[in-house]
């Protein structure tokens, strides 16, 4: 998919498309907006569903659930010793798409830095 298609392309999560000037987190599948960032943190955070702002239910994933973050591909968080541990995930958007409470942080990060380089 060629660059300025990517751009153009409707959040993950939300189905919104981009507006002027807004700053996405890129991601395999499709764009991920600052607004489902945002949302997806309290949703792994509080454990309660809601509604994105393209009107798309955000869910928080079951625990053992066998969903992968599309981002890293995981699952569960293994602790230093090699502990398993369950790994809040959210899932959204028209195709089911798969986000982790790591890629999430990692993603307000992102977004954070681009928003104070204005």
């Amino acid at each position: 998919m060629p660059i300025s298609d990517r751009r153009a392309a409707p959040c993950r999560f939300c189905g919104r498309s981009p507006a002027p000037g807004e700053h996405r987190l890129p991601g395999p599948a499709g764009p991920v907006c600052a607004d489902c960032v945002e949302a997806g943190l309290a949703l792994v955070r509080d454990g309660r569903a809601r509604p994105s702002l393209g009107g798309t239910p955000l869910l928080a994933a079951e625990r053992g659930s066998d969903l992968a973050c599309e981002f890293c591909g995981r699952r569960e968080r293994r602790t230093f010793f090699g502990f398993r541990r369950p790994l809040a995930r959210m899932i959204g958007g028209p195709g089911n798409a798969v986000i982790c409470a790591d890629c999430l942080d990692r993603a307000g990060d992102v977004l954070n830095r681009a928003l104070r380089q204005r």
